[in-house]
């Protein structure tokens, strides 16, 4: 009887050990929120943390001391938080993210979490279309129908005539980086961000009205469904677009323009970087537009003695550097099968968080709705669609998670206030079918 006694608690003993390997011990975390380098004492901001394969979220609110707890297992975290705040008719961001968060048996326990804060731009990106669809007919992507969305996301009358549109350097979130030194962006912490390419601007007065769009064709402004018909039409007379017409060096054959666009909607460019066209990227492009009159823009695409050469000294590698005071709106895009060989580009002042896209599939950005805001106007009383089914989460992508249908609504009349964090990841998602195909 007493050796099976013995036996049992042998094994007894056995199993325990084997369960607590299988357990992955835990550690109560603290994350401290701060702005404008000191704590930030204010209850209820929302605080995540994430693992670093981006599968599992947990999630804290802030104490009156602006602390938020957590129990963790041991692993590689990002921390993130979000508040949002209104007075007088301004909405207010504060957010901010820490990357490369250790939590170990031996290791820090207590991590911070700087913020920024973001007015609510009267201006911002609604939707960027760049992936391009696949071709039924060869089964190969078509990709000169790019185009992008520039939304009016306020009640009264925007100007546009001198927003201007740029991207950063590489092409591609998972291409090579020589920005990066000891795992910071050179810019990081500079007054400006690369412009490379080119930059666009508008040729004639732009006016949007309140809750309005217009709608910037990048290559072609041509109806692209005569010749893929799972593309989309761009030759549309209200449609801008960004024209090879004054620009002799721009000779590729995707720059194509429909009789219906009219000259005054053209955009033009000096190109920047060597090349016969405006190389954006179809995979994971960082794409953002600022405020600058046309001479502002000409002057810094012209000027080659302020040009930039991390990326190399060929004409083909040439940078400018546009400052980020001028910066309005921007979008991180990362290629959904490469996110673990890509890095952020934009520095964390102006943008933190990127979206996962997928292309050659007629995906496109599309900004999240702004739920709260949105809800808030009077006018919108029965007019708001709900059960959004138009984004990619059944697929391995993402939605909206306010779950209002944008599009539906304002097609039944409702004024639509879209997301603005300065964050891509919480301000975007990948759209199963572009907008202007509804």
């Amino acid at each position: 009887m007493k050796k099976l006694l013995i036996l049992l608690y042998a094994a007894v003993t056995a199993l325990s050990i084997v369960a607590c390997e299988q357990i992955p011990l835990v550690f109560n975390v603290s994350v401290q929120v701060r702005f404008e380098g000191a704590s930030f004492p204010q209850e209820g901001i929302t605080v995540t943390m994430t693992d670093a394969a981006g599968a599992v979220n947990y999630t804290s609110t802030t104490n009156a001391d602006g602390l938020a707890s957590f129990l963790l297992p041991s692993g590689s975290y990002t921390a993130s938080a979000l508040w949002k705040t209104a007075a007088d008719g301004v909405r207010s961001v504060y957010n901010g993210s820490t990357t490369g968060i250790v939590v170990a048996k031996d290791g820090e326990k207590d991590f911070t979490v700087a913020l920024s804060r973001v007015e609510s731009q009267q201006l911002v990106i609604k939707e960027l279309y760049f992936g391009g669809c696949n071709n039924p007919e060869t089964n190969k992507g078509y990709t000169d129908d790019a185009y992008v969305v520039l939304y009016n996301n306020s009640d009264v009358e925007a100007d546009a005539g001198d927003i201007v549109f740029s991207f950063l350097a590489p092409y591609n979130g998972h291409g090579s980086n020589k920005y990066y030194t000891d795992d910071r962006l050179l810019y990081e912490n500079d007054s400006w961000i690369p412009a490379y390419g080119a930059i666009w601007w508008f040729t004639s007065e732009v006016k949007i009205p309140a809750y309005s769009q217009v709608v910037v064709a990048i290559f072609g402004a041509i109806d692209h469904t005569q010749t893929v018909s799972t593309s989309v039409n761009l030759g549309n007379s209200a449609y801008y677009w960004m024209s090879n017409s004054d620009v002799p060096a721009y000779t590729n054959k995707k720059y194509a323009v429909a009789d219906a666009v009219p000259a005054s909607h053209y955009l033009t460019c000096v190109p920047i970087s060597q090349g016969n066209a405006w190389a954006m990227s179809n995979s994971s492009p960082g794409f953002y537009i600022g405020r600058m009159d046309s001479a502002e823009a000409k002057a810094l695409s012209e000027n080659a003695d302020a040009f930039d050469h991390t990326l190399g000294t060929a004409a083909a590698f040439n940078v400018a550097k546009f400052p980020k005071s001028k910066v309005v709106d921007a979008i991180e895009v990362w290629s959904a099968p490469n996110v673990a060989k890509s890095q952020v580009r934009f520095s964390a002042d102006i943008n933190t968080g990127h979206v996962d896209v997928t292309n050659n599939q007629g995906y496109s950005v599309y900004r999240n709705v702004d739920k709260e805001a949105t809800e808030a106007l009077p006018e919108n009383a029965g007019k708001l669609v709900y059960n959004y089914a138009g984004g990619t989460d059944d697929i391995e992508g993402s939605t909206d998670p306010s779950g209002i249908d944008a599009e539906a609504s304002i097609a039944a009349g409702a004024h639509i206030i879209y997301a603005d964090t300065n964050d891509s990841g919480k301000d975007f998602h990948q759209r199963k079918v572009a907008s202007l195909k509804k």
